[in-house]
């Protein structure tokens, strides 16, 4: 660039003094000395000019030109990309172009990238925020179902437990006399339908003894069934007393009980049997605060001790005779199912 303009600054200065040159050439300012020392201080001055005056005007141009990118560069660094260096319309090569040009042609693409990536940034970094802020919306979504559920889980939790209580509950009611609170008709059936079946595989003793309150219709009668009610539920207490482990004290009728002793002899059913007829007989039965009564039971008893029965009904029947023989031979007594002669006898002991 330096070399074009010294070469356009030689012919600008070098022109008029060749035609100076030629135009005094014939004239008396030829010879004229102070005239050609003139003409020669205006060569000079005019090669030195050639040689300085391209270098400043490079430098001028350059230094101008220099603004104009740092003034870019301020712009590009505070975020402005729009505002690029203005530029001749581009070559189809881009060759022939001066250096500093072609930089800021360089430095235009690099704004109009920057602006491009800037922009993708902002949007990459819009939609990072918008899923965050989704991703947290869904997360107190998620978080407020999870505490439905466990609420949820608990109420479920804590009926599940008042079900299973209640079912527990309707399943004693089911096995349960109201009033006594001894096992009822239902219960005793279903155990001594087990217990026979065990006891009677293994060879094993099973016996039975039905008990029936003596005149228990004159106390309703004469006193009120609520006094009734307090004889059946001392009666109730007096059986399951005298009751071992693995034994059922059962209400099976109005003012019928039945105890059933798995694995017990004839002789030791009959010594409870007595046991428990002594004790009534000899029990005063407080009705109320004036009146008193006294009570006595009929007693069935039944043992089967070889398998010569395999069908507990049997069991039943028999103890069943044997209370209505002692209910219609004086009562107050203990009566005995003889299986294997089919015959009913008092027990010694009554």
């Amino acid at each position: 660039m330096v070399s074009r303009l010294r070469a356009v600054f030689l012919l600008l200065v070098l022109v008029p003094q060749a035609v100076i040159f030629q135009m005094t050439k014939s004239s008396p300012l030829a010879a004229d000395k102070y005239f050609g020392q003139a003409a020669a201080i205006a060569l000079a001055v005019s090669l030195l000019l050639v040689l300085a005056l391209p270098g400043l005007t490079v430098e001028w141009l350059a230094g101008k030109r220099l603004m104009q990118l740092r003034q870019f560069c301020s712009q590009v660094r505070q975020g402005n990309y729009r505002q690029l260096l203005a530029l001749p319309n581009e070559s189809c090569d881009g060759d022939g172009e001066e250096e500093l040009t072609v930089l800021m042609r360089d430095m235009n693409w690099m704004a109009r990238q920057i602006e491009v990536r800037e922009n993708d940034l902002q949007k990459a970094v819009s939609d990072l925020s918008q899923s965050r802020q989704h991703i947290g919306e869904q997360n107190k979504y998620l978080t407020a179902v999870n505490a439905e559920l466990l609420a949820t889980q608990q109420q479920l939790e804590q009926r599940t437990t008042e079900l299973e209580e209640a079912c527990r509950n309707m399943q004693v009611m089911a096995m349960t006399d109201p009033l006594t609170s001894i096992a009822n008709r239902r219960c005793f059936f279903e155990t001594m339908e087990r217990n026979f079946a065990a006891l009677m595989c293994n060879c094993r003793p099973i016996s039975l003894l039905i008990l029936d309150i003596d005149r228990f219709k004159m106390i309703n009668d004469t006193y009120g069934h609520q006094a009734g009610d307090k004889v059946l539920l001392e009666l109730a207490e007096i059986i399951q007393n005298n009751t071992r482990e693995g034994d059922l004290a059962a209400r099976i009728g109005g003012e019928e009980y039945a105890l059933l002793l798995p694995d017990t002899s004839l002789q030791e059913a009959k010594v409870v049997a007595g046991r428990i007829r002594a004790i009534v007989q000899e029990r005063v039965f407080v009705l109320d605060e004036s009146h008193q009564a006294f009570v006595t039971v009929s007693i069935g008893v039944c043992t089967l001790a070889k398998l010569i029965c395999v069908d507990r009904n049997k069991l039943y029947h028999y103890a069943d005779q044997a209370l209505y023989h002692s209910k219609h031979n004086g009562r107050n007594r203990i009566s005995i199912y003889d299986p294997d002669t089919h015959s009913i006898g008092r027990a010694e002991s009554a």
